[in-house]
């Protein structure tokens, strides 16, 4: 994304999957952990904070898809006024 190279919807897919994929952990280890563990509870914790910035970076691509479009059609409104 940085280097222009990417597309925003795949950087949310890619983000909506890494969330997918720990809340996948997190139940594959409630089954295999003890109910009171500290490190399952840590890793609860965890997913919590992944699952937020998910939704920060969901976010924030699709504003800055918005704004690279918004710019788009600016740049053709210019062109065509010019």
């Amino acid at each position: 994304m940085v280097k222009g190279d990417g597309k925003y919807e795949e950087l949310v897919v890619c983000s909506q999957e890494i969330a997918a994929s720990t809340a996948q952990l997190v139940v594959a280890s409630k089954v295999k952990a003890q109910p009171d563990s500290e490190n399952l509870m840590q890793l609860s914790d965890a997913s919590k904070g992944v699952t937020s910035a998910t939704g920060v970076v969901v976010a924030s691509a699709k504003s800055g898809a918005e704004r690279v479009e918004e710019m788009g059609e600016l740049s053709v409104v210019d062109v065509n006024t010019s």
